[in-house]
């Protein structure tokens, strides 16, 4: 059993990770312009969130840092790498590039914290039919944000079925939250009355049935609830960015957390380099699709 979850998890993940670095391969190579916003390090976030979720019925909105987000719930890696590169055949025909992102029952934006006003409204709408929940994902910094302060007090005031999912990555941009946040999320979050929990460095198979568990929850009860996860990205908080905010020897600390690295321990390697194999192959064949066009 836990080794079926491993490789489901692992699949997952790693989609999310070689996405991300074959993103970062396009720009080097001048094939991609402008910048992107990776999420290198936070993938069991959005994994463990999308397997609980109800494809049909379920809604979720994403953030600036949203390619994880859309690909956990979507799987749809083609009509992400075409969309963000341009492509007709992207999900939204090229144009929303890599934050618009719009498909069945997912949304999102380049706004900071732009659409938890947005799954608040939706949630509200999920209560008044009586099926389905939301699921909102924000960042560290827009916790700051009067928008989002104010749509969180709706959310507790109006009991809608939605959980908040702050991806907490220490660093808004290049400033870590201490020197930015006062006091506790926790103790902002239940002030407002609404249910606050908090996931760290579980091991994986705890980290999908914890959050499971609080999906089941805001089912049950069509209650709000917010859950903090402690995470670290790998990458910079853009393309541009080289982290040298960061010391080096507290990146190797940080990068020992790395979910990836501890299911890879705990997996077959020849499994683990199949799965790496058929990934990366999708990938190649996108990007030979995309020069073959555009030297036609």
């Amino acid at each position: 059993m836990k080794e079926s979850l491993y490789k489901e998890l692992y699949e997952g993940l790693l989609e999310i990770r070689l996405f991300e670095q074959w993103l970062e391969e396009m720009f080097r190579r001048g094939a991609l312009r402008g910048t992107t916003h990776g999420c290198i390090g936070q993938e069991l976030i959005p994994l463990s969130v999308s397997r609980a979720l109800d494809l049909e019925k379920d809604f979720v909105t994403g953030t600036h840092r949203s390619h994880g987000q859309y690909l956990a719930f979507t799987r749809d890696l083609e009509g992400l790498a075409y969309e963000i590169c341009g492509h007709p055949r992207g999900v939204n025909g090229g144009n929303g590039g890599s934050q618009h992102l719009c498909a069945t029952n997912f949304l999102t934006n380049g706004v900071t914290g732009g659409m938890i006003p947005t799954a608040v409204g939706v949630a509200f709408g999920k209560k008044q039919v009586g099926e389905g929940i939301v699921v909102a994902y924000l960042g560290d910094g827009g916790m700051n944000e009067g928008y989002v302060m104010e749509s969180l007090n709706l959310a507790s005031i109006f009991s809608v079925p939605i959980l908040f999912v702050l991806e907490n990555n220490q660093f808004a941009m290049s400033t870590h939250f201490s020197m930015t946040s006062g006091g506790a999320f926790a103790e902002r979050i239940q002030g407002m009355g609404l249910s606050y929990a908090c996931l760290s460095h579980e091991p994986p198979e705890t980290y999908v049935q914890t959050v499971a568990e609080h999906i089941q929850q805001i089912r049950r009860t069509r209650q709000p609830l917010f859950l903090e996860c402690h995470t670290f990205r790998f990458c910079g908080h853009s393309k541009s960015d080289k982290m040298s905010y960061i010391p080096v020897e507290q990146r190797k600390k940080l990068l020992q957390l790395d979910p990836l690295i501890f299911l890879e321990k705990h997996l077959d390697l020849g499994l683990c380099t199949e799965i790496r194999e058929k990934i990366q192959d999708k990938l190649d064949s996108i990007a030979q699709s995309l020069e073959r066009e555009n030297h036609a």
